[in-house]
């Protein structure tokens, strides 16, 4: 009996431990990714005197909607977050919200504030290592790490 009680025990931890290391992954191959490429994205637009902020626009949705999925609704991969990384989370969220909305059948206007506000989390992004030359090792510690430098970014950058 004592076999496969610790046998079943050695299960639950394992697949408790994969299930973690699942819900880690969406936040590192989601929105993590989607950071950079927000980025990438006010990278162009930077270089393209900002001709076209719906690139922007699209990219900070996306990053946006992931924020909300785990952080405000508790998607599935939430639970893996602790109480001070949700805080980080929504203060990303936060520092985000003021920019220009889309939906399907309206854009909001693009005006000179919004590109300057959108050029400031640029250089949060940058400072935070969300850039195409530095894409860092993906784990959880330098993923986590990240969100910790770009909230002191954005609290430096917009105080």
């Amino acid at each position: 009996m004592l076999p496969i009680s610790l046998l079943l025990n050695l299960f639950f931890v394992v697949t408790f431990i994969e299930n973690n290391s699942r819900k880690q992954e969406y936040f590192i191959y989601n929105l993590n990714l989607k950071l950079y490429e927000l980025n990438l994205a006010i990278n162009n637009q930077k270089e393209n005197d900002f001709q076209d902020p719906q690139i922007v626009m699209i990219q900070l949705d996306k990053v946006k909607g992931l924020l909300v999925d785990s952080v405000i609704t508790n998607n599935f991969a939430s639970s893996v977050l602790n109480d001070k990384e949700k805080k980080m989370l929504l203060s990303i969220y936060n520092f985000l919200e003021p920019l220009p909305k889309s939906d399907l059948f309206e854009v909001e206007k693009w005006g000179k504030a919004d590109t300057e506000y959108i050029l400031r989390v640029g250089e949060a992004l940058s400072l935070s290592n969300y850039t195409a030359n530095s894409f860092p090792e993906q784990n959880w510690s330098s993923v986590v790490k990240q969100w910790e430098q770009l909230v002191k970014a954005f609290e430096t950058d917009f105080n």
